[in-house]
């Protein structure tokens, strides 16, 4: 596998650009996110890995073939296995398409990894519920005690003392996040997740306290952010496990609809164990 310059990242583009699973990877190829790019070939790769935030990683391509299968493990043990032990990190994931094939490639298994596989699904948004929502969302939810603020947030928060170039390049890389606030207490937060591609985004939200979770705050901080960037003219990306009901649930009410599903490989280093 090669690393392709910016100027190379054309050749790999048809991998990637007809899935909404595939919007995170895209934002890498558009230059709007960072991370690097990886192909057997630079003028006719058969297989193609985008590599983001040097954790999550998209695989796409043909690896029926034994050569083109060697390949991509040969890239696993020799770059990304080296560079997460580097940076002190014991896992990695990546996201392919939904074929026997990727599945029978992982889960073999390999030295050195404990290896799962669980689904995803991407949900489009649908404006008619969502208005809907918004009609009787005041009778629904609106206790005096609570502030929703919009913040900005850095995409790379997780990266922020990183010294590479590639990440310094997006240092200063913010998106803007609605923040559910009761008192000095933060019970919610949603934010745009930073993958961008034309007016798509991904969105992430989350409750913090478990003790607060089904109290309707995460709602109100999805709702509040969600409208914030459709008056911008942008339009949300819902991203969840098959396992996780609470985000399902939280999908459906606000108007979004499951139109993808795929799995995604977890990749665990094992730590060797010393004796003597």
């Amino acid at each position: 596998m090669i690393e392709l310059k910016t100027e190379e990242y054309s050749a790999i583009f048809h991998f990637f650009n007809e899935k909404k699973q595939h919007i995170p990877a895209l934002s890498v190829l558009l230059g709007n996110y960072p991370g690097r790019v990886f192909a057997d070939d630079t003028i006719a790769p058969t297989l193609a890995v985008v590599w983001t935030t040097a954790r999550w990683m998209y695989a796409a391509g043909d690896i029926s073939e034994e050569i083109y299968q060697m390949k991509l493990i040969s890239f696993l043990q020799t770059v990304v296995v080296p560079d997460c032990k580097q940076r002190q990190e014991n896992w990695f994931e990546i996201y392919t398409d939904d074929g026997e094939a990727w599945t029978n490639l992982f889960l073999q298994g390999y030295a050195g990894l404990s290896i799962q596989r669980h689904m995803e699904s991407v949900y489009e948004f649908r404006h008619e519920h969502f208005i809907q929502l918004e009609a009787g969302a005041a009778a629904e939810f609106s206790p005096d005690d609570v502030i929703v603020a919009y913040e900005e947030f850095p995409v790379l928060e997780e990266q922020k003392n990183s010294v590479s170039e590639i990440h310094n390049r997006f240092g200063g890389l913010n998106t803007v996040g609605a923040v559910v606030s009761k008192g000095d207490q933060i019970m919610s937060l949603c934010k745009n997740n930073g993958f961008i591609v034309d007016n798509s985004y991904f969105i992430d939200v989350d409750t913090y306290a478990e003790a607060e979770r089904g109290k309707g705050y995460a709602t109100l901080a999805a709702r509040s952010l969600i409208r914030y960037y459709l008056e911008r003219g942008c339009e949300p990306l819902w991203e969840t496990t098959h396992e996780n009901t609470a985000s399902h649930r939280l999908a459906l009410k606000l108007g979004f609809e499951p139109v993808e599903s795929y799995p995604v490989f977890a990749f665990n280093i094992l730590k060797r164990e010393r004796y003597g």
